[in-house]
């Protein structure tokens, strides 16, 4: 089994004004994460807004992102889709350009079945030779449950990788019991690392902007300093836009009144000085309030990131 260690960065996709693809920015947006310490790029992923984007346009997208990164860290594709043929097509695409490995979902947004789900993954795997990771559910509401996981990982050793973004912590641990992580390399995410990590994953994922944060956990961890970590973690999970609105969709009341994506694009440009572009109709970039939340919020990580050990 091939272990995928450290920190990786869930990438976005930068977009001009006429949200034609900004490949300047993109080939910046690989370095930043690079210089970071991240030890492979996921372009191609939901905050990168795949659903919105054509076939065509992520297509480049990932051609441009392997053509930079290609022989510097790990590279996967994000193949997902809204049906198993274009995942399929995807995957053979990223295959001919020389990706590590393509990343499928389960189609969205209509929600499969457990058959259908494992079924749209034998397809996948029948379909194409590359190595496969999966994503065990989707901001969009798919959701694998541990045991349907342990089921598509039998299926295949093509199979070397899970992003994990589930942060329910009897569904975290049952993977681990199932012996899921003695097969594949299962990376959690921002607001979820460290309790992966301590239950023995070998690394994690996130978005460009929480690559500095992320590899300050990491690697409090990696050299046993637990108070570190933790009070890194927890600053992380408070500030994931990502995870209000998933939490949010499950709480009676309440409502979501951000997409998110526009808020990330908006963090990031902040953080590194690359113009991020606006996110893709019908999402609105951030407000000047979601500005200056993340502002307030990009300094009191950076403090907490340089406060001495």
């Amino acid at each position: 089994m091939r272990r995928l260690e450290g920190i990786m960065a869930l990438t976005y996709t930068p977009l001009k004004e006429d949200y034609s693809l900004n490949e300047d920015a993109v080939r910046r947006e690989i370095d930043w994460v690079i210089q970071r310490g991240a030890t492979g790029i996921w372009p191609g992923g939901y905050a990168g807004q795949w659903p919105e984007l054509d076939e065509e346009v992520r297509k480049r997208h990932l051609k441009v992102c392997i053509d930079h990164a290609k022989d510097k860290v790990f590279c996967a594709a994000g193949c997902h889709a809204t049906n198993t043929l274009q995942t399929i097509r995807l995957a053979n695409y990223a295959e001919e350009i020389g990706y590590d490995c393509a990343w499928i979902s389960p189609t969205v947004p209509r929600k499969a079945t457990e058959d259908e789900i494992y079924e749209h993954h034998g397809w996948v795997l029948d379909h194409t030779t590359i190595p496969i990771a999966l994503y065990d559910s989707s901001p969009a509401g798919s959701y694998m449950s541990p045991e349907l996981i342990a089921r598509i990982v039998e299926m295949n050793e093509r199979i070397i990788a899970m992003k994990a973004i589930v942060g329910d912590i009897v569904h975290i641990a049952s993977l681990y019991h199932l012996g899921v992580d003695k097969k594949i390399s299962i990376l959690g995410v921002e607001w979820n690392m460290l309790p992966h990590l301590t239950l023995g994953a070998p690394g994690a994922m996130g978005g460009s902007d929480w690559i500095p944060a992320m590899r300050a956990t990491y690697e409090a961890f990696k050299t046993g300093n637990m108070n570190r970590a933790w009070e890194l973690q927890k600053a992380i999970a408070a500030q994931s836009s990502l995870l209000i609105p998933r939490t949010a969709s499950s709480a009676t009341g309440s409502k979501i009144d951000h997409s998110g994506v526009g808020y990330l694009k908006a963090r990031f440009s902040l953080m590194s000085g690359i113009d991020m572009g606006p996110p893709m109709p019908p999402y609105r970039p951030a407000s000047e309030a979601e500005v200056e939340k993340a502002k307030k919020g990009i300094q009191s990580l950076e403090a907490l990131i340089t406060k001495s050990t």
